[in-house]
């Protein structure tokens, strides 16, 4: 199994993105490299999972992928391709984070979130669920004294 520089790889899928560029299994013949290998570069390409550096690609935060976010909705199609070209970013990336954003934005009430939410739900729950125990602790209490009571007293079976 060989290995390609990243400037081969990036000449080879810039060749085949083009609109007058020759098709996989031209370019393959040409070049001397398996169709299978050329055809998993133009996924990661379009995955934007191919590193230009070899080097991970670099981690924003949610609050940069916002901005991010922002800046590249203010452009036209011409201007936003040049501006992911020089942020290193596809927009498959803008989509995905968008579609973060919004699921973040959903679970989040103003208040602490959903998570905070389902703890007060708990925690209710298990007062009323206290309470509840106690008071059947006392009904019970109560029925056995009144049987007790009844016994002693000689009377029949009392009416519960």
């Amino acid at each position: 199994m060989r290995n390609y520089s990243t400037e081969v790889k990036r000449t080879v899928i810039e060749k085949l993105l083009r609109p007058d560029g020759p098709t996989v299994p031209e370019l393959s013949r040409d070049m001397d490299i398996p169709k299978e290998t050329l055809y998993t570069w133009m996924q990661k390409a379009k995955n934007g999972t191919m590193s230009k550096t070899g080097k991970r690609k670099p981690r924003f935060s949610l609050q940069e992928k916002q901005i991010l976010l922002l800046e590249a909705r203010s452009l036209k199609d011409e201007d936003l391709g040049r501006w992911l070209r020089e942020k290193g970013l596809h927009e498959s990336q803008l989509i995905a984070w968008a579609q973060e954003i919004n699921s973040n934005l959903e679970h989040t009430d103003g208040r602490g979130g959903r998570e905070s939410e389902l703890r007060r739900k708990i925690k209710d729950l298990e007062k009323e669920l206290n309470r509840k125990d106690k008071a059947l602790a006392e009904m019970t209490a109560l029925v056995v004294l009144k049987k007790k009571l009844a016994a002693l007293m000689g009377e029949e079976d009392p009416q519960i």
